[in-house]
């Protein structure tokens, strides 16, 4: 299997582990919901397992650039699909210059 391509799956495994876990927050009640809030903690450790070993194939820079930007892309799309949540314009405005910066990066790392 090549490095990259690893890597790349490594990442992307990283950042659905993300954005599961950060979907289900407010599922925890301020962390009172114990089965809940184990498996927040469950995921998120994952996905840093999984982000770590993204980073023994990918630059530090671009792993993470790619994994927060993406992270917070889904988690806005799972905002208005599933918790009905507005964007405005601005909104939009960002996650479009996030999505561009990834790709950007992407390309010429």
């Amino acid at each position: 299997m090549n490095i990259t391509l690893a890597g790349s799956l490594w990442l992307s495994l990283a950042i659905v582990l993300e954005v599961l876990a950060t979907s289900l927050l407010p599922k925890t009640n301020d962390f009172r919901r114990i089965g809940v809030t184990i498996g927040v903690m469950v995921l998120y450790f994952l996905c840093f397992l999984a982000l770590s070993k993204a980073m023994l194939a990918l630059s530090v820079g671009l792993s993470y650039a790619l994994w927060s930007g993406m992270g917070i892309v889904l988690i806005n799309l799972i905002g208005v699909t599933v918790f009905r949540q507005k964007m405005d314009k601005y909104a939009m405005l960002g996650i479009t210059l996030i999505v561009i910066g990834c790709v950007a990066m992407g390309i010429f790392q």
